[in-house]
């Protein structure tokens, strides 16, 4: 079994890391530089990071053969995304994990704002007691304005309610119904007139850096509060500062700074009624245990089945649709390879067909798996689910997906249809029993063949003795037939059509003895 390369750049734990030393060679290698990281890169399949370690463009250049990084944890700013993907390297994250602990942690700094517990608790250790100083509001009936209803924004809401608060919402990709019962959804601005406390759980992107810069933070209102446990650079703690001290904003709670660690001479060290904490959202012991061993089982998975789960910048499919949709993932992958390699002409077009429950799964990661097959051996460079799409535009293929209503006795179908030189080609497969592959018809013929490599596929004349020459060839070749599946022709003179499973490939000159047989007409093997 072919065991891979794998780079701990950061902490990770044992459970995590006993995990993937099941599928690979693993290397522990902690508080590394750029240039160190690039050179620790070469001969790795994978790199394992959480927020420490910084994967950039330049550190990537190492990377001869990397096709994943895996983040422990949800933000991937430490990461140069467009670097990874323009090298065709999968990027995933865990936003499940630790979604319960940061949202908790953002729900005690809520609190710790309210009741001003931080500056209370220094001030009694210092021998004080200035209760008059410390007279804090409470939640009852004031109104949290949510930004961002993502897993962690989602609790946040949930447990707000709890504490009879009044939620309101900002996200532009939640609509009103799909929104969380007692939830209003509105416009960013409008939840910065409405709101006594503002929390932001959005990811650090683009499009979200400075979204409360000095213009946002004066329109929230007057007395206003302000929570942030999501990224560094989603407010601009400068002007945060500054809003501060002139009394607009009557407290602010962080646990994330634009620089980290926050400089000593930073103005917010210096502010009352402003909870600093650093970069906790993560950190609790179930939340680091969890993050470990759920990215170590992705990473095996992807490792191992080709299945991303939780990819970044890959078509996202979650865990909790991978044990239903990965064995059809594997079965896409496997029958486009399976058709690109009995016909190594261009292909011109290719399309995916869905039918049964399936269809209305996630056919955008299938039809990827669809072009990662495809494309194999045929773009000049590795074909990943990074960059399968941008190869077959650049190739000029066709690319179409359609569903269909269930005609056949299986429950779920996946066809996968090329025109090669002209001529259009499909095989059909399923999976039985939840994870056996099936290649049920190849251009009409009926079939029963296991789609696993490596396979010796044959046309030969439909007359008897000739299986029994190539089964004979085969044993004089030291290959073992595991499984023949053959395939009548369905009409007189075509060949018959033979699916060999064999113990292990055939080289070249095996291939030329095969088809230098009389009665066969073409041999091809599927690796």
């Amino acid at each position: 079994m072919h065991r891979y390369s794998i780079l701990v750049a950061d902490d990770l734990g044992d459970e995590g890391l006993a995990i993937l030393r099941e599928a690979g060679d693993v290397t522990v290698s902690t508080g590394m530089d750029e240039a160190r990281l690039a050179a620790a890169l070469r001969g790795q399949d994978a790199l394992i990071v959480r927020s420490a370690t910084k994967v950039s463009a330049r550190a990537l250049e190492g990377a001869d053969r990397l096709t994943l990084i895996g983040r422990a944890g949800i933000g991937v700013d430490n990461i140069d995304l467009p670097a990874a993907t323009a090298r065709g390297i999968v990027v995933m994250n865990t936003p499940d994990a630790g979604a319960v602990t940061t949202a908790e942690h953002a729900i005690a700094l809520l609190v710790s704002l309210a009741r001003l517990v931080p500056g209370a608790d220094q001030n009694l250790k210092a021998g004080k007691w200035d209760k008059k100083r410390f007279v804090g509001v409470e939640l009852t009936g004031k109104t949290i304005g949510v930004v961002g209803l993502g897993n962690i924004g989602r609790i946040v809401a949930d447990r707000a309610a709890g504490l009879a608060m009044q939620v309101v919402a900002h996200d532009p990709f939640v609509p009103q119904d799909r929104a969380p019962a007692g939830v209003r959804m509105v416009e960013l601005d409008e939840l910065c007139a409405l709101a006594d406390f503002v929390t932001i759980h959005v990811p650090l992107l683009d499009e979200t850096r400075h979204l409360f810069d000095r213009e946002r933070l004066g329109k929230l209102k007057r007395g206003a509060r302000l929570i942030h446990a999501a990224r560094g650079g989603i407010v601009d703690d400068r002007a945060l500062a500054d809003l501060l001290e002139s009394g607009h904003l009557a407290g602010a709670a962080l646990d994330v700074f634009e620089t980290e660690p926050l400089p000593v001479d930073d103005r917010l060290r210096k502010l009352e009624r402003v909870v600093l904490t650093p970069h906790l959202g993560a950190s609790t012991v179930e939340a680091q245990r969890n993050v470990a061993i759920d990215l170590a089982r992705q990473v095996v998975t992807c490792l191992k089945q080709g299945v991303v789960l939780n990819g970044v910048n890959v078509p996202r499919v979650s865990p909790a649709q991978a044990s239903t949709l990965a064995p059809f993932l594997d079965l896409t992958h496997r029958l486009a390879t399976f058709l690109a390699a009995v016909h190594p002409a261009p292909i011109e077009s290719i399309r995916l067909t869905l039918q049964g429950g399936i269809a209305s799964g996630a056919p955008r990661p299938l039809t990827v798996a669809m072009l990662c097959g495809a494309l194999r051996g045929r773009a000049g460079r590795p074909v990943t689910p990074v960059n399968a799409e941008t190869i077959a535009a650049e190739l000029g293929m066709r690319v179409h997906v359609e569903s269909s209503t269930l005609k056949r006795d299986f429950l779920n179908l996946v066809r996968v249809e090329m025109l090669v030189g002209g001529q259009r080609h499909a095989v059909v497969g399923t999976v039985l029993g939840h994870r056996h592959p099936r290649l049920v018809e190849y251009d009409g013929r009926l079939l029963d063949a296991i789609p696993e490599p490596p396979l010796l596929v044959t046309w030969h004349d439909d007359r008897p003795g000739v299986l029994g020459r190539i089964a004979t060839l085969l044993g004089e070749l030291d290959r073992n037939i595991e499984r023949m599946q053959l395939g009548a022709p369905s009409a007189a003179g075509e060949p018959a059509l033979g699916i060999w499973n064999l113990d292990a490939p055939l080289d070249a000159a095996g291939l030329a003895k095969l088809r230098a047989i009389a009665a066969v007409r073409a041999a091809v093997l599927v690796e």
